[in-house]
């Protein structure tokens, strides 16, 4: 047995790790490497292996709680992201399909809404933001272009009509699966 799996070097640690929960995964690992290191070469410098010289040498380096607070403030907190509010807002960036191509007066603003709310997001890097934005932005082309080109112009008939449209609402619904399973990656 390491002097640093001594039990009163581990129980010093654990609660280091408790008080460092607000840390990120990576940081809260490091400082805790760094700790038990530190440690190691003062317990070494000390020749401690007695219990009273190794509590010692523990209360020389802080209480834990002092030491996360510190960590912590040189760190913030991960954010906290609600599973509710990302799959609300998956929800409404799927609807915002059909309601834009259908119900264009409150569809537009909704979209507008659900892209705000994805790049306010937190749970999802920018490329994912992207490709949402991306999904979700191609029923507007298609209200957009059905006001631009005019009535008759381009006749595809019915057999390019009908995979637009059900791209219309799969688009946006595919999106937020993608995100879904984007910020269970990231979580």
């Amino acid at each position: 047995m390491t002097i640093t799996e001594h039990p009163l070097v581990k129980k010093y640690l654990a609660a280091v790790a408790r008080e460092s929960a607000g840390l990120g995964p990576e940081r809260r690992n490091e400082l805790l490497a760094d700790l038990e290191e530190h440690i190691a070469v003062a317990l070494a410098e000390e020749s401690a292996s007695g219990d009273d010289e190794i509590r010692t040498v523990l209360a020389r380096l802080g209480d834990p709680r002092t030491i996360a607070a510190t960590a912590l403030g040189e760190e913030l907190p991960a954010p906290q992201v609600s599973r509710g509010r990302t799959l609300a807002l998956l929800g409404l960036l799927a609807v915002t399909g059909p309601l834009t191509v259908f119900g264009p007066l409150l569809g537009v603003p909704a979209l507008i809404g659900a892209i705000w709310w994805l790049w306010t997001a937190p749970q999802w890097r920018n490329r994912d933001k992207a490709i949402g934005t991306a999904a979700a932005l191609v029923p507007l082309l298609f209200v957009v272009s059905q006001w631009v080109v005019p009535a008759g112009t381009l006749n595809f008939g019915l057999g390019a009509f009908v995979p637009v449209l059900l791209a219309v609402p799969v688009l946006p619904a595919t999106a937020g699966v993608y995100l879904l399973r984007a910020a269970r990656r990231q979580a």
